[in-house]
């Protein structure tokens, strides 16, 4: 299986909601199969009127499973609510980040058995001819399995309840950007990537490749396969896009100079999908933290406090980049080699502060915080990293000027909570 299979598996199977819910529902069967063995096993007629009568279990089972489906339909809508309402508060693009919970899976999945095990053992009562027969051991087991999903539901609200907290949320997001930006690094290294300071130009004898395949997002580049390509063919790829990138069919992702492979042989190469991954795609995380500081520092939310909390995060972001060799690569491939386009620091940058600083020039906040973010990492960072940062602090610096004179200090003051914390 390719690099590129596994992680279309695996991107699948994180987008999959509906997967462990249908395990749940196995799970109810195959429970329902083991109990009524049990029960035959342990059954003795002369007995079975001293322990729990037909209607009793009948009513029991039937209690709990209508009372499931009932509690199961209620709590699952007004979840999707809140987390409709709590993601429409930080970006639209926070949904897939909430409906891809684990634990909420999970949780469907045990109320769904329960609900299963109990219809089913419903049918058990008096079956086989015997109006007598009582499934002790179900009815025991369907008490239990309602005490565990009350136990879920407990489960539940804590993980709904802290997933739609905006610092949960933002931490989460920078923690995903951070394991990307150094994952990807990694993967550079092992290919022994080459960087390159600019994509050389085309050659006389270059063609163009145009995709063919599923539109949509470009979410990984098997990059071993290209160099796989460029080997056998003896030719130089140069793809025109990168991850993040929307294709549609027949636009420009390649050019080839030497023996020109077919555009379905590259095309195969990238991986598209409807919406990009913010699991594989760093700067996609790094742009939801844009969305949400400039949804904060919209004049119809007017919540700054929000925007300094995204610029934390923001930060930890930066400063996970700056030692990495960002930039366009070469791999070697034999006679021939792939140059793969990748964001430079400035690209880095301009994503992080370009839109947010412009909206926060008016709010004390933003300028006070971006101020310390700016001069810290000024401080820790190599000369080389200077350049994109010093042009936000000029920036900065211009936004402030047009200020009151009496408010241009405070607005310059490097503070970390934006204010509150100046230092």
């Amino acid at each position: 299986m390719t690099r590129l299979s596994t992680l279309r598996l695996r991107m699948w199977w994180q987008s999959a909601f509906w997967v462990i819910p249908v395990l749940g529902v196995a799970a109810g069967w195959l429970l329902d199969n083991l109990s009524l063995v049990l029960d035959e096993t342990l059954y003795d007629a002369s007995q079975a009127t001293f322990t729990v009568s037909t209607v009793a279990a009948t009513t029991l089972l039937a209690a709990v499973a209508g009372g499931m489906v009932t509690f199961t339909g209620f709590v699952f809508s007004v979840v999707l609510l809140v987390l409709q309402f709590g993601s429409t508060q930080y970006s639209p693009r926070t949904v897939s980040y909430f409906l891809r919970s684990r634990r909420i899976q999970w949780v469907l999945a045990i109320f769904l058995a329960t609900i299963v095990f109990s219809s089913l053992s419903v049918l058990e009562v008096g079956s086989s001819g015997r109006d007598e027969f009582v499934p002790v051991a179900s009815v025991a087991l369907a008490v239990w399995l309602l005490l565990i999903s009350l136990g879920a539901f407990l489960v539940l609200l804590n993980t709904v309840s802290r997933r739609i907290r905006v610092d949960s949320v933002l931490s989460d997001i920078g923690a995903k950007s951070r394991q990307q930006m150094t994952r990807r690094a990694t993967l550079a290294s092992a290919l022994e990537a080459e960087p390159v300071q600019h994509v050389p130009a085309a050659a006389s004898d270059a063609v163009l490749i145009r995709f063919e395949g599923r539109p949509g997002q470009i979410v990984a580049v098997d990059a071993v396969a290209l160099c796989r390509l460029a080997r056998r063919l003896r030719c130089q790829i140069t793809l025109l896009v990168r991850t993040g990138d929307g294709v549609s069919v027949g636009s420009h992702v390649a050019v080839v100079s030497g023996a020109r492979p077919r555009d379905r042989q590259v095309s195969r190469c990238l991986l598209t999908a409807s919406e990009r991954s913010l699991a594989y795609d760093p700067l996609y995380a790094l742009r939801i933290l844009s969305d949400v500081a400039l949804r904060a520092l919209s004049p119809g939310v007017n919540d700054p406090t929000t925007a300094v909390r995204a610029l934390d995060e923001v930060e930890g972001v930066l400063r996970a980049a700056s030692p990495l060799p960002l930039g366009p690569v070469r791999l070697p491939a034999g006679d021939g080699s792939v140059i793969l386009r990748s964001p430079t620091w400035s690209d880095i940058v301009d994503l992080a502060l370009l839109e947010v600083v412009d909206a926060g020039l008016t709010q004390f906040q933003i300028t006070r915080r971006v101020t310390a973010l700016l001069n810290d990492l000024l401080a820790d960072l190599p000369e080389p990293r200077h350049k994109a940062l010093l042009r936000y602090k000029r920036r900065l610096a211009q936004g402030i000027e047009s200020l009151p004179a009496e408010y241009q200090a405070v607005a310059h003051t490097g503070d970390r909570q934006g204010i509150g914390g100046s230092r």
